[in-house]
């Protein structure tokens, strides 16, 4: 489980991977600012996704492509 802020979570997936950990087994939680929690107000929106529902936790499949 990867907790922080989007560069450290990034280059912490990369480490992760570059040691060899099986990217199933990672996870990446989000923290967003989250005003309605049901995806109205968009505030924690990545492209398509929303932290509030889709979220807060993604697999590092999914995550690594949300993170910047």
């Amino acid at each position: 489980m990867v907790v922080g802020p989007p560069p450290m979570m990034k280059f912490t997936g990369l480490e992760l991977m570059n040691n060899g950990v099986d990217a199933e087994k990672v996870w990446m939680s989000f923290e967003r600012k989250m005003s309605c929690a049901v995806g109205k107000c968009g505030h924690c929106r990545i492209d398509e996704v929303y932290v509030c529902l889709d979220g807060p936790v993604f697999p590092y499949t999914v995550a690594r492509d949300l993170v910047d």
